[in-house]
């Protein structure tokens, strides 16, 4: 009376069975998780093996696997082992999986499970489909240690991040930060270090918001030089390289007076002069730049700006503050200085 019923077909038990023991020496023999695959689901991986270590801790590290059960995966043989042929529409989603993939074939009789690890330019091409041999000496139940070698080492991810955290936290808090730019990046032209410490300041759009309008720019290794910074080749040099690779320069640069950020950028930037001669330690000058250059840099940074309010999603209010901010430290009237930013 088989009509109007579902069938559980012969290769239905089959996989079911081999199913069951290799889950069996999963949890028995390694003390590690099996999950299998719902049927549905099967398009060539028939379950996940996650690791476990000693202790007990799941570790997230997994393995997927191919099952086959039955005297037919182990008929073909060469002198090293078993020859396993498998069908084309399999090889590129094995090949694609983001988990290492094995192959395991179960013997019916004696119930021991064989595996090799699927690799797809160890595998043979066949009239059909392709293929690869699982060696004899390769038994499931033994292998605990070389299948474990198939997955990165594990890291303790909490205890490496929470010395990142603790910086973090620090810089949502502070009032203010000033990144100090050594002369030997100056003198090597390298603006890797500013932008990796922009870079983490968007990692979040917490830790973004919270530094809006904090940091400052200084210079290290020039205190004996008589220059002001602007009047040194490498620092103007080395200023240009890093108007290019911050763009973000206006959301996260602090204006409050004396903007000496902001001021250091222009007038490296520009042709500056002095007025009635240069500044000594006893006498203040002021300068003049080319104010030319001025409306090139605000139109170079204004985009970044608006792109970083559009994703931290403040409102157009707080986009023209920040602008109005910016034109401000170079004398701009914020009436005169015009609509949107």
């Amino acid at each position: 009376m088989t009509k109007g019923f579902p069938q559980y077909t012969h290769s239905a038990r089959q996989g079911e069975l081999g199913v069951n023991l290799v889950a069996k020496v999963v949890s028995d023999a390694f003390g590690w998780l099996f999950r299998r695959n719902h049927q549905e689901h099967d398009f060539g991986i028939d379950g996940q093996i996650e690791l476990v270590t000693d202790d007990g801790a799941v570790t997230g590290q997994q393995i997927a696997l191919q099952i086959k059960h039955g005297r037919s995966f182990l008929q073909e043989k060469n002198r090293w082992g078993y020859v396993y042929r498998g069908e084309l529409k399999h090889f590129n989603y094995l090949s694609n999986y983001p988990l290492p993939v094995i192959i395991v074939i179960c013997d019916p009789d004696s119930k021991e499970c064989y595996w090799v690890h699927f690799k797809s330019d160890q595998a043979q091409r066949t009239e059909t489909g392709w293929k690869f041999t699982i060696p004899f000496g390769n038994k499931l139940a033994m292998s605990k240690n070389v299948l474990a070698a198939l997955v990165p080492p594990t890291t303790d991810s909490l205890t490496e991040l929470q010395a990142y955290w603790d910086l973090n936290k620090m810089i949502a808090e502070a009032p203010s930060i000033l990144f100090t730019l050594d002369d030997v990046d100056v003198r090597t032209m390298d603006t890797s270090s500013p932008r990796e410490f922009f870079d983490r300041l968007r990692s979040t759009k917490e830790l973004a918001f919270e530094c809006q309008g904090k940091i400052e720019f200084s210079f290290s290794g020039y205190d004996l030089d008589p220059r002001e910074l602007f009047e040194i080749g490498e620092v103007r040099a080395y200023v240009a390289l890093l108007d290019a690779a911050l763009p973000e320069l206006f959301f996260f640069v602090r204006t409050e007076v004396p903007a000496q950020t902001l001021r250091t950028f222009v007038f490296c930037l520009s042709e500056v002069s002095w007025e009635d001669g240069r500044s000594t330690p006893d006498v203040t000058r002021k300068v003049s730049f080319n104010t030319d250059r001025l409306g090139e840099f605000f139109a170079r940074h204004f985009p970044a700006l608006n792109e970083m309010t559009e994703w931290l999603e403040m409102p157009i209010e707080e986009n023209k503050r920040i602008s109005y901010a910016v034109a401000e430290c170079f004398g701009f009237n914020p009436a005169e200085f015009g609509g949107d930013a």
